[in-house]
């Protein structure tokens, strides 16, 4: 073998030997979580960047539900940060070979309003389960702050378009801005949500990471059997695209288990420097508490900078080494005790009204008499705040088929639309829909989890 051969033979054996660690790096990609860091940790040591000092931290939620992460992978676009999601931090490690990955947190047993969020609430315009929620305080040295995200979803793309549309927020409060959410579709108003981007709705957004088709569209509980032969047939199986599967990027399908993702997204705003202010970051499923989805901060993206293209700037000094940050973020809540208790009697008042389920007898649409003083009290809330309107969802338990459960659902609702119309209710400030069996709230096996299930779920939007 000559000198070229040889050489010839090492550029094809090192060629080869890259090719291998190539497809074997594409084969166990994997997004490195560690759940060991502190609310305190999380914000202070991973999200924090240039220009912003941050206190106050906690953290509410699941403990399985936030974490830092990193990856070598650019699959998200970002490589490191905190991951906050609806269900375990884990699931969203690939690969992806499943439609439906699901952490549910939320305790059927434990009254509803525990484990739902009132921001969340108003800004999906419905009930949030299996909330994880992390809140801080800030102070910024300069007139802008922004950071950078990443949002995924096992929501699709089967439920683009349905109520179960998971929801999440930067909801910011402080000089000038009051309850304003930055998780928006730029320049828009509009929420980032699987109903907002997705491959049909500001598509350039979105990021396919989906391949199955012929999906149940059923919520079902888990261990639930279902009675209609459409539902057995594809309970427990689903169909691939091959053909879709191999346009995706391998790498991102090897990764990530989400079925779709933004693209890198940026949150952003004015503020006043130097004032302190209050950032809620928050996410939540939405109608019910199956399928995760989770959003990813990236590391040291949390920031202020100069803006002098803001409207009216003006200059500023620096002062961030003269400020007794340890004294600012020590401040004792202004509120009187009045108001705190007022404010917490509205609060009470909302969970109570919003989270009224109205429970029917088999086959029935006919309201009983044990919940008509319930709706009355109902009735009384919504004529003394009228920046409330209300979702009424009509539901079955699942026997008998789907056609004839779905006008029994949608006569439910409208039983109760028309009753509280009959107490003086304007009709524009009632909505309805039937949802037939699906989104159970309890086992059907028996006849206690069926007549949980008969029900209709009030929800309280406020506009």
């Amino acid at each position: 073998m000559t000198l070229f051969d040889n050489r010839f033979f090492l550029r094809c054996s090192l060629f080869i030997m890259l090719a291998l660690l190539s497809e074997r790096s594409l084969l166990f990609s994997q997004i490195n979580f560690d759940t060991s860091y502190s609310a305190n940790q999380l914000v202070d040591k991973v999200l924090m960047g240039q220009g912003v000092r941050a206190g106050n931290i906690k953290y509410s939620g699941n403990r399985l539900a936030i974490a830092a992460f990193q990856t070598d992978s650019a699959v998200l676009g970002i490589r490191r940060g905190i991951i906050l999601s609806t269900g375990s931090i884990f699931n969203a490690n690939g690969p992806n070979t499943s439609p439906f990955i699901t952490t549910k947190f939320t305790n059927s047993n434990i009254k509803k309003g525990q484990n739902s969020d009132r921001d969340l609430n108003r800004i999906s315009k419905s009930i949030t389960y299996d909330i994880a929620s992390l809140e801080f305080d800030f102070i910024p040295f300069n007139n802008r702050i922004s950071f950078i995200y990443v949002f995924g979803s096992e929501e699709y793309s089967e439920y683009v378009g349905s109520r179960f549309n998971d929801v999440f927020a930067f909801i910011i409060n402080g000089e000038k801005l009051h309850n304003q959410n930055l998780a928006v579709i730029p320049k828009t108003i509009l929420p980032v949500t699987i109903n907002t981007i997705n491959e049909k709705q500001n598509s350039r957004y979105f990021i396919d990471n989906d391949y199955f088709k012929k999906v149940v569209l059923n919520k079902v509980v888990p261990g639930q059997k279902t009675t209609s032969e459409e539902d057995e047939k594809f309970n427990n199986q689903y169909e691939i695209n091959k053909r879709k599967r191999k346009k995706l990027n391998r790498s991102r399908l090897n990764t990530l288990q989400y079925d779709g993702l933004t693209t890198v997204m940026l949150a952003s705003c004015y503020v006043i420097p130097y004032k302190k202010y209050h950032m809620k970051i928050a996410i939540g499923d939405v109608g019910d508490s199956q399928y995760d989805s989770g959003v990813f901060l990236e590391g040291g993206s949390f920031s202020s900078d100069k803006d002098r293209l803001q409207p009216r700037f003006k200059e500023y000094l620096n002062l961030s080494n003269t400020l007794n940050f340890d004294s600012i973020f020590g401040l004792k809540n202004s509120l009187t005790k009045a108001q705190k208790d007022s404010a917490a009697k509205e609060e009470a008042e909302y969970e109570l009204y919003t989270l009224t389920d109205v429970n029917f007898d088999f086959d029935s649409y006919v309201i009983p008499d044990s919940s008509k003083k319930e709706l009355d009290a109902l009735a009384e809330y919504l004529k003394n705040h009228r920046n409330y309107h209300c979702d009424l969802y009509g539901y079955t338990d699942n026997l008998g088929t789907r056609n004839y459960n779905q006008p029994l659902s949608e006569k439910r609702a409208l039983e109760v639309r028309e009753y509280l119309i009959s107490k003086n209710i304007e009709p524009l400030r009632l909505d309805i829909s039937g949802h037939n069996y699906e989104n159970p709230v309890a086992d059907n096996n028996d006849e206690r989890g069926r007549a949980k299930n008969r029900r209709v779920e009030i929800v309280l939007i406020e506009e």
